[in-house]
């Protein structure tokens, strides 16, 4: 999965809450920041960049998917 699909949904899967449909575009607003809350929690768990390739790799793809979010 890209990061820009993973970004998509994360939001999505915040919209699908229950009762998302009475809030309207606020509520997109406000998926969007918790899916943000979600990726920067996943990135701060990494270790530091001189660690092993692999969870570099995998640090760039959450920052990646960050930087999707923001786009949205």
């Amino acid at each position: 999965m890209t990061p820009k699909e993973k970004a998509k949904e994360l939001v999505e899967r915040f919209l699908s809450i229950e009762g998302a449909d009475d809030c309207g575009n606020s509520y997109s607003y406000v998926a969007k920041q918790c899916a943000l809350i979600c990726v920067d929690e996943i990135i701060n768990t990494y270790p530091t960049p001189w660690s092993i390739l692999d969870i570099d790799f995998q640090k760039e793809y959450w920052q990646e998917v960050k930087q999707e979010l923001l786009k949205l």
